[in-house]
């Protein structure tokens, strides 16, 4: 699998490195991340080395847990010699420890220390959005310099800040308000790290070492789709007000739909989307529907996103997960003992879990149950994740869910399945 970015970061740091990859995912950067992409059954450091050197960037989450883990400065030493940008994405206040410091030392960092954690996690996508231009055209470079790439390449700065800034801060002249070591990131008024939790990225488990919590506080507005639209007509067996038309799409049968056909995810999964009107991404199906055929428009709607979580013994806090990848986790609020009570996520959004087998968190309602009340287990189960999206040039999927989430495809050829 192709991919531009390593994730690289400390157990203990898994729920932001998590953030992290599926930030940089859903904003069309390929990333690979430990152990999601570790292949059962190979070696856990052969693995991540081929996967440092096959990357172009290499972004660090940076933090005490870093400094003190014994495999990050290995990893950053193979990316300094692999020639790989090295963009420090720093969440705490502390400084690198000798054995990094020898290779960020000089490199300027993000930081992602002041809320909302979203803003950041954008301003990060934007920087190697902007920087892996810059890498690609500098192939050769090696070692130590290579790994400076970003801060002195003409153009790459955090959102807000000049790329004058950046570099006056790497010569040590940076103005006031600008640290040489440090280029701050603005901080913004709204928070939606929710938007990461209940998203979809279909095959995507886990990360190398982090992750998200969520439901979302956001619900953009979009066409809804139900799961009974089994096509576009609305009913099996219909046919689209497209068909009939000849496609000019490699494998697309004349009379299909042109949405139909395969696609690379933004998470670099394959999404088969057939004539039936079912999508098939991993080992989920779902439905698509068509909106407007004049705007390219439709809905893909997914099965419901189930979070399965255990409270902690002193009735405390909860943690799990859902079938997408996704943590999920809650600090108690309200309430004593149970799921019944109000939790606040860990993006700050309050859940509220109702007696009556129902709950609630900002313009989302859904339904949980017990499993094993004697251990504290229990699931949650949110609304379908629905895309609404748009087809442009017949090739390119994009549009966002009701969470929040940023949804993306390309289409590939040869599609095995039309």
């Amino acid at each position: 699998m192709a991919f531009d970015v390593f994730v690289s970061y400390a157990s203990k740091d898994k729920t932001v490195a998590d953030a992290v990859c599926a930030k940089l995912e859903s904003a069309g950067i390929r990333c690979w991340i430990a152990p999601r992409d570790i292949v059962p059954g190979r070696s856990y450091g052969e693995a991540i080395i081929e996967a440092i050197h096959a990357a172009k960037v290499m972004v660090l989450v940076f933090s005490s847990n870093a400094n003190a883990s014994g495999h990050i400065p290995k990893e950053v030493e193979r990316a300094v010699s692999s020639g790989l940008a090295i963009l420090p994405f720093r969440i705490e206040d502390v400084a690198p420890g000798k054995s990094l410091d020898y290779f960020i030392g000089s490199v300027h960092w993000l930081d992602a220390m002041t809320p909302p954690m979203e803003k950041h996690l954008d301003d990060l996508a934007a920087t190697v959005h902007k920087l892996l231009p810059a890498v690609a055209g500098d192939h050769g470079v090696g070692g130590a310099q290579a790994s400076k790439v970003w801060q002195s390449a003409p153009g790459i700065a955090a959102t807000g800040t000049p790329a004058a800034v950046v570099r006056a801060a790497a010569s040590g002249d940076a103005p006031r308000g600008y640290s040489a070591k440090v280029i701050w990131i603005g901080v913004a008024a709204v928070i939606v790290l929710a938007a990461i939790v209940v998203g979809m990225k279909l095959l995507g488990g886990g990360s190398s070492q982090g992750g998200a919590d969520i439901p979302n506080a956001t619900n953009p507005p979009g066409d809804r789709g139900a799961i009974g639209d089994v096509n576009p007509a609305g009913k099996a067996g219909a046919p689209s007000s497209h068909k009939g038309q000849p496609s000019a799409l490699p494998n697309v049968k004349a009379g299909d739909d042109p949405i139909v056909g395969c696609y690379q995810w933004f998470n670099n999964a394959p999404v088969v989307i057939r004539a039936d009107g079912t999508m098939v991404g991993g080992p989920f199906t779902g439905h698509w529907r068509l909106v407007s055929a004049a705007r390219h428009a439709y809905t893909f709607t997914w099965p419901e996103a189930t979070d399965t979580v255990t409270i902690s013994p002193d009735q405390r806090s909860l943690n799990g997960g859902n079938q997408y990848g996704y943590p999920a986790s809650g600090t108690r609020i309200a309430g004593s003992t149970g799921l019944v009570g109000t939790w606040r996520w860990s993006n700050g959004v309050p859940l509220t879990v109702y007696a009556d087998g129902e709950f609630s968190a900002a313009a989302f309602r859904g339904r949980w149950q017990a499993t094993d009340t004697s251990r504290g287990r229990y699931t949650l189960t949110w609304p379908n994740p629905v895309d609404s999206v748009t087809l442009s040039g017949g090739s390119r999927i994009s549009g966002t869910n009701q969470y929040g989430v940023a949804i993306s495809g390309v289409r590939t050829e040869p599609c095995a399945e039309n």
